[in-house]
């Protein structure tokens, strides 16, 4: 796997967000259908961290590396997390001022911490194989289209303009390719363990941060029997990804 290849798949994967963004402009996408996309694409990654991923790392380098990698993973990314507060849920602010520096910033840091913990598995999944590596890609480039649409509409709310919050967007997508390259230069080639913690760290820091974000939007859904439909619906369809 060269390195134009994980820069390319990265930056695709981080930059879906933007196409979330100028879909929300474009076309006006019903509340029903986002959840469901946003649950969907919340089964797909799940599916691929835990049955591709993780045991490739259980194989590689056994469960005692294994675990330790993904608990730390999640601990570094849970402190990080609580040092940049981070959300995009609905808040109100009576000050509008406020209310647009307030959210722009706790929405980019969302994204931020995102995007560099995506990037973090894209790069890890890339370097054990390619398959791997493409299949946590393309998960998160599909989670990223309904969460750019999820993203824009809050934001839009409080006014902030059009070209910032694309540009906010572009620069998640440029922090996806950086974690994921720094990840893949540090584990490419090395030793099966650091391979394995590598996914490891990566699947934890990951499995936190997604869990973390997407499990709010998912619980301001109304029809909860349909988002675990759609749920599984992604569940199987990661499976089928990893089967190709």
């Amino acid at each position: 796997m060269d390195a134009l290849t994980v820069i390319a798949l990265s930056f695709a994967a981080g930059v879906a967000t933007v196409l979330g963004g100028l879909l929300y402009d474009i076309v006006r996408i019903d509340r029903r259908l986002l959840q469901w996309a946003l649950s969907s694409s919340t089964g797909l990654v799940l599916s691929i961290v835990f049955l591709g991923l993780m045991p490739a790392a259980v194989q590689l380098g056994g469960n005692g590396y294994t675990a330790m990698g993904f608990v730390l993973g999640g601990i570094v990314f849970m402190i990080t997390g609580t040092l940049f507060p981070h959300t995009y849920l609905y808040e109100k602010y009576e000050d509008k001022l406020y209310s647009i520096l307030k959210t722009g910033t706790l929405v980019l840091a969302g994204v931020v911490l995102y995007n560099i913990a995506a990037g973090l598995a894209i790069g890890a999944g890339l370097a054990h194989s390619a398959s791997a590596g493409f299949a946590i890609a393309a998960a998160v480039a599909l989670q990223n289209i309904p969460r750019g649409v999820a993203i824009k509409s809050p934001m839009s709310q409080t006014g902030i303009d059009r070209r910032s919050i694309l540009g906010m967007m572009l620069l998640a997508g440029v922090v996806c390719l950086f974690s994921a390259a720094l990840m893949f230069l540090a584990v490419n080639g090395s030793a099966d363990v650091i391979l394995a913690s590598g996914l490891a760290f990566s699947s934890g820091a990951f499995s936190f941060i997604f869990v973390d974000q997407m499990i709010p939007l998912l619980k301001s859904g109304r029809r909860p029997h349909e988002l675990a439909i759609s749920l599984f619906v992604g569940l199987f369809l990661g499976i089928l990804i990893l089967g190709i």
